[in-house]
């Protein structure tokens, strides 16, 4: 099923048992030769014969084996574990055949970047750090009051998504200033033909929406979030019009 991911990358300096966490990225990179792939291709039973090898060199059971995906920058390692919480928060949150599109509002147009391999398989990564995208937020939220008066589908279409950022700002509470978030979200892309990777531009719309916001142009303002909305509405049926035949 096709999902998109928002996830958080702890400094492994930052992040609880690091030692663990230290003992699985040397023994991963020593497996297959550097970091995990922003692909995530895994090919017959390459996997399972990997945690039982994994499993062997931490003399943990298979079972109690913790596993994470990990990132390098310059010397320093960023990790979100897979399926383990800090706290009561996610280190990952995985949304089926749409994204929220809030989260496009939590990232610029230059901190895009697009993978592709020659089986095929794509992704879009859009990375930044906590700082920088709390930062996005707390510019955006002022907008709001300023079309109160002005519009009324518009000021409804920015308070539900600056309701949904607080929900964000309280997630980012539970970690380093300097960790890293990441979108990842090509895959809903998957049944496009394949530039459409290349070509989707849904950051740079949010960010032409906010400048008309800026400017007080609020029908173009309206006129690009519905655009999107209804970009992605087309992307949801698609994707799900995809599952229905696949299990029939």
């Amino acid at each position: 099923m096709p999902s998109c991911y928002l996830q958080i990358y702890e400094n492994l300096k930052d992040i609880e048992d690091k030692d663990y966490w230290k003992e699985y990225i040397d023994f991963y990179e020593d497996y297959w030769g550097g970091p995990t792939s922003p692909y995530g291709v895994w090919f017959g039973n390459e996997y399972s014969v990997f945690q039982d090898t994994l499993s062997d060199f931490l003399s943990v059971e298979k079972k109690d084996l913790k596993e994470c995906l990990f990132i390098k920058d310059n010397e320093d390692y960023y990790v979100c574990p897979n399926g383990i919480k800090k706290g009561d928060s996610p280190y990952s949150f995985l949304v089926n055949n749409v994204i929220p599109l809030h989260w496009f509002f939590l990232f610029a147009e230059n901190q895009k970047k697009v993978f592709k391999t020659h089986w095929g398989f794509g992704a879009i990564h859009y990375t930044s750090n906590i700082n920088s995208a709390t930062k996005m937020i707390d510019d955006f939220i002022p907008l709001k009051e300023k079309v109160a008066n002005e519009n009324e589908n518009l000021y409804n279409f920015i308070s539900a998504i600056i309701d949904d950022m607080a929900h964000i700002q309280n997630w980012f509470k539970h970690f380093s200033k300097k960790s890293k978030v990441i979108l990842n979200y090509g895959d809903l892309l998957i049944s496009f033909p394949p530039n459409t990777l290349d070509k989707e531009d849904s950051v740079k719309i949010i960010t032409d929406f906010k400048y008309t916001l800026s400017k007080q142009q609020y029908s173009e303002a309206l006129s690009l979030i519905e655009f999107l909305i209804n970009r992605w509405s087309k992307i949801e049926f698609a994707n799900q019009k995809d599952i229905t035949k696949s299990t029939n």
